[in-house]
């Protein structure tokens, strides 16, 4: 029995020995976890302290950032709900929404934002080829349980952004090139002194064959139309006509045809025949159209 029990207190040595190595290494892997969020520290008789970081710190252009934002509250000195702060990334560009998480260790309560940003605008390039960017301060502002507002400030770090740019990347050179850049020779189907000579002959043809078709219609035209009465014919005419007609016609083709005659002395007769008491007679423009035609005087 004495070796049993001697057995039995070994043993519970050795457990208790075990589940202290396990809660030392609890209480190291928290405090390398509360490290790696970068809390600040924060005293017994502070209500809230704030810190800021970068995660990478150093980052070429254009490449995703986040930007964190860390804020320690004493929940026995402050009231969390009432948390403000800033979180102003300028001149970074914002590339999606924030993310807020909380942690409770104790009275310690840890907010943390988490904003992904990049690098884009004319501040995050240098001549140098590293371009430091700095940004406005972080400000947090909380209300204290007696009442009053406790307000406190961080500023970012730097941020180094690289270029993507190198100085050799803008040296002047010639690359080669791996097959000829030449243009290789211009081949036809027909050749352009040949091409042109043809052109040129059927312009001329078609010139010709113009001119032709238009010398055939024009002639058309003329055939069609015939010899054109002059105004003393056709005054004569209207006058033959108008023996048939009522007096009023019979007046003005004797008036027309009065003006068509002109400066010649039989004007006069037939003008006053024109107008003159009683109405021209049928008989008498005939009479009159025929010593005119046959050129007897009036």
């Amino acid at each position: 029995m004495g070796a049993l029990t001697r057995i039995a207190a070994v043993t519970r040595v050795r457990v208790a020995a075990v589940c202290v190595v396990v809660g030392a290494g609890a209480v190291v892997g928290l405090l390398v976890l509360g490290a790696s969020v970068s809390a600040p520290a924060i005293g017994p008789t502070v209500p809230v302290e704030v810190a800021a970081s970068f995660n990478p710190p150093v980052a070429q252009f254009g490449d995703r950032i986040l930007a964190r934002v860390v804020v320690a509250l004493d929940a026995r000195l402050v009231q969390p709900r009432t948390l403000r702060f800033t979180d102003d990334v300028a001149p970074l560009t914002q590339l999606g929404p924030a993310r807020t998480s909380t942690s409770t260790q104790g009275s310690l309560e840890l907010v943390t934002v988490a904003i992904p940003v990049s690098c884009l605008t004319a501040p995050c390039v240098a001549r140098s080829g590293v371009a430091r960017v700095g940004l406005p301060l972080v400000r947090a502002s909380v209300t204290a349980r007696n009442g009053r507002i406790a307000r406190v400030s961080a500023a970012w770090p730097t941020l180094s952004v690289r270029g993507r740019v190198t100085a050799s990347d803008l040296a002047a050179s010639s690359p080669s090139f791996e097959a000829d850049t030449a243009p290789p020779a211009a081949t036809y189907r027909i050749a352009p002194e040949t091409l042109a000579t043809v052109l040129d002959v059927l312009a001329v043809l078609c010139a010709l064959a113009a001119t032709g078709i238009a010398g055939w219609q024009v002639n058309l035209r003329l055939k069609r139309r015939g010899p054109q009465p002059g105004a003393l014919e056709r005054a004569l005419q209207l006058t033959r006509e108008a023996e048939h007609r009522p007096a009023a016609d019979r007046r003005r083709a004797l008036a027309l045809l009065g003006r068509a005659l002109g400066r010649d002395q039989r004007s006069g007769a037939v003008r006053r025949l024109a107008w003159s008491e009683p109405v021209p007679e049928p008989h008498e423009l005939e009479e009159l159209v025929g010593d005119i035609e046959q050129g007897r005087p009036g």
